[in-house]
């Protein structure tokens, strides 16, 4: 048996072959699609990416026409999907060519009005014309066919995690339309800076022969000409600039704000998602233009049925904002527009009508294709998951340790009633036979962000099943992270129906605060006292997009408050209330580092607090009271465990297990690593890179918060949305 293996995962999965094609039932659903385009006949192509194949719909979404799982059957290029990311009609000719991103190819299909047939794949061989040398494509994302100042087409395509040995830059690549290598350039010089590219994904072009380029690990937008030399894989701009626009520093992971696409339908620039729920829309030459806010609906599609408080909830939001929008392309009608949404796994058709007044613009919602993924009223083994964000675990054996400070006078009175309480408890959970935590042991609890909701499994049981309703307190939509408390057993906290069991908390990526939950007498989950913080930037007792969090045994929380670049310190008391304590950040030779970024934190034995600092790749390591310990870790790409261990690229989530080793998400090198802890560095132990797998066999693309036990890591995958769970072994 190898260190560290796959054991098994849980979550719905659509296999080849399972989808009949035709008028679509009202259950349809899809996983994360990501790329769209319409071809020549008005039919709707869409890369349902977490599921890994192609869709294609007629104009209205009522109908699906073509399944495309494993193009060119039969054929030596005969291969499943994994992950196709973008599509690109050709201009003049029935081909649509799609980015598969898992198999590091470009797939190329000849269409006409009643069927589509696989022709060819290019970019996984080492190939060339000219005598050029090529190297394969690693990672292809977004892709685009530009007429050039000579008359000829060409396909650009972004390859997003492509480097080398002596560079970590990526690249754009040229291609020939029948597949043949041109050239490649990792960089575009212009007279006021060099721009190199990080992490590139959109890509997009006018009838100019101008391409528009997302860099989105520079959180920015390049224009280039394709005219312009390239010279030693660098385009050389003979102007000022080729920076169309830029947005500053990047301020979000994975679907949460972040600047990942660019589109361009008649000389206007859209770029979805960099506004959080929004789609900003600039002029060839980078001016602001307008701010596409939200939808209203026109109610010509069915209600949903409401079986809970959250299901209203995402009914309302879903018909008010956009929730996370990606890929944008222009329908044959006049200011109508599809729009892929990877966050609610949905493609939305929409009217923006002509803004005259120069103000943000709010869309009409035409129509929808995606029911909810959501089967919980359901019983079954497996579950629709839509954004899986985090999984956690509640150990029944596991007694408090530490106890929590009496700050006044309230919090004695609560120590004291909640005893007496806890006495008449005991007795009667004897009597009774009570076991509020009967199920724990076996279970995980799992924050399935896109459904709004949490969802309970039996992970002893084979397959995985789910059990209902486990959650009956008000869950807020929003909820990202979760970490648990466990009470002392001589101090009982006051307003628990069931004193001593645990304590679960919750933050609130979009509210800015965090939820308390506690265990009732059957082992659900109820609301416990109020939320706490609020959401604002700068002040005390503010935060904004807070993501990880964890607590120590005296009550201590600490949050990793993204938006404000620092960890947010609270402190649970007696009573149950929960009062601010203080804010810090890292700092070098006593100076506060601006850029602090973090995403996830982890408590040890010894009480430090690790933290991943995203953007920084790295993970810094403080004491109980914030002071700034030691660091470890630098940027860079982690190809070999043993010899790369530190190299990170930002690092999403990290959790330590009851044995006191640190296992860390390394979310762009797609890697989990096991560490174990010193005095004041880590030693590599064990891991595995889980990327270009298939996810039933392990594959994950956007995993975020990870959780250990009883040396099994489970990995929710935001992509994908399965949880993948791994077994280690330690020498």
């Amino acid at each position: 048996m190898t260190k560290f293996h796959h054991v098994t995962h849980y979550g719905e999965i659509v296999l080849p072959g399972s989808t009949a094609r035709g008028e679509l039932p009202e259950d349809f659903t899809m996983n994360s699609p990501v790329g769209i385009a319409r071809d020549h006949y008005n039919h709707i192509w869409v890369c349902d990416t977490g599921n890994s194949r192609v869709l294609v719909f007629t104009a209205d979404l009522n109908t699906l026409l073509h399944v495309i799982d494993t193009p060119g059957a039969g054929s030596e290029q005969a291969r499943r999907l994994l992950m196709p990311f973008h599509l690109c009609p050709h201009p003049e000719q029935d081909l649509m060519y799609c980015t598969d991103m898992g198999n590091g190819r470009v797939v190329v299909f000849e269409y006409d009005e009643h069927n589509v047939d696989f022709q060819f794949a290019f970019g996984d061989a080492a190939d060339g014309i000219n005598g050029k040398n090529f190297t394969p494509l690693s990672d292809p994302n977004g892709i685009t066919i530009v007429r050039e100042a000579n008359g000829k087409h060409f396909v650009y395509v972004s390859d997003e995690f492509f480097h080398t040995d002596d560079s970590d830059n990526s690249r754009c690549v040229k291609f020939t339309p029948e597949g043949k290598f041109v050239l490649q350039f990792r960089a575009v010089h212009d007279a006021n800076s060099v721009h190199d590219l990080l992490w590139p994904q959109g890509l997009a072009s006018d009838a100019h022969g101008n391409i528009y380029l997302a860099n989105t690990g520079h959180y920015e937008i390049l224009k280039i000409d394709t005219a312009w030399p390239v010279k030693d894989e660098k385009v050389q701009c003979p102007g000022e600039t080729s920076l169309l626009h830029s947005f500053g520093d990047p301020t979000g992971i994975g679907k949460f704000n972040v600047m990942r696409s660019v589109c361009v339908i008649d000389d206007r620039i859209f770029v979805p998602g960099q506004l959080e729920d929004s789609i900003t829309v600039y002029d060839t030459e980078g001016k602001l233009l307008t701010v596409v806010d939200g939808m209203l609906p026109l109610w010509n599609t069915k209600p949903q049925v409401a079986h809970s408080i959250a299901d209203m909830v995402y009914g309302a939001l879903q018909d008010a904002i956009f929730v996370g929008p990606y890929q944008i392309c222009e329908a044959a009608e006049p200011n109508v527009f599809y729009v892929t949404e990877p966050f609610a796994s949905i493609v939305l058709k929409m009217r923006i009508a002509p803004d005259r007044d120069g103000g943000d613009q709010a869309a009409v919602l035409l129509d929808a294709v995606g029911h909810r993924r959501d089967n919980q009223t359901i019983k079954a083994a497996t579950s629709q998951f839509n954004c899986m964000t985090s999984v956690i675990g509640v150990d029944p054996a596991r007694a408090g340790s530490g106890t929590l400070p009496q700050l006044n006078w309230i919090d004695s009175w609560a120590t004291a009633t909640a005893n007496i309480y806890k006495y008449w408890y005991d007795q009667l959970k004897h009597h009774a036979r009570l076991d509020p935590l009967a199920h724990a042991a076996s279970s995980s609890f799992n924050i399935d962000s896109g459904n709004w909701c949490m969802k309970t499994f039996n992970t002893a049981a084979d397959p995985i099943a789910q059990l209902q309703d486990m959650m009956r307190g008000f869950f807020m939509p929003g909820g990202l992270a979760m970490a648990v408390y466990y009470p002392s057993e001589n101090q009982p906290l006051l307003g628990q129906i069931c004193p001593g069991t645990p304590l679960v908390f919750i933050t609130n990526f979009n509210a800015g605060n965090v939820s308390m939950f506690q265990f009732g007498p059957n082992g659900h989950l109820l609301n416990y006292g109020l939320p706490f913080g609020r959401d604002g930037i700068g002040g005390d007792g503010t935060l904004k997009a807070p993501q990880g969090l964890e607590v120590n045994s005296h009550g201590e929380i600490y949050i990793a408050d993204s938006g404000n670049n620092r960890i947010s310190m609270w402190q649970l008391q007696p009573s149950g209330l929960v009062s601010f304590v203080k804010n810090f950040q890292w700092e070098d030779d006593g100076e506060a580092l601006a850029k602090f970024a973090p995403s996830d934190v982890t408590i040890d034995a010894q009480d430090r607090v690790f933290v991943c600092d995203q953007f920084n790749h790295c993970i810094r390591v403080f004491d109980r009271q914030g002071n700034s310990l030691w660091s470890y870790g630098k940027p860079g790409y982690c190809e070999d465990l043993q010899k790369h261990a530190a190299n990170f690229y930002l690092p999403a989530s990290l959790c330590v297990d009851r044995e006191g080793h640190l296992i860390v998400n390394d979310l762009v090198n797609r890697a989990l690593k096991i560490f174990r802890i010193g005095e004041d560095t880590l030693e590599f132990v064990t891991g595995e890179r889980v990327f270009k797998k298939y996810p039933e066999a392990g594959g994950v693309w956007m995993p975020f918060f990870i959780y250990a036990r009883d040396r099994r890591v489970y990995v929710p995958d935001t992509t994908y949305n399965v949880v993948n769970i791994y077994a280690y072994q330690l020498e």
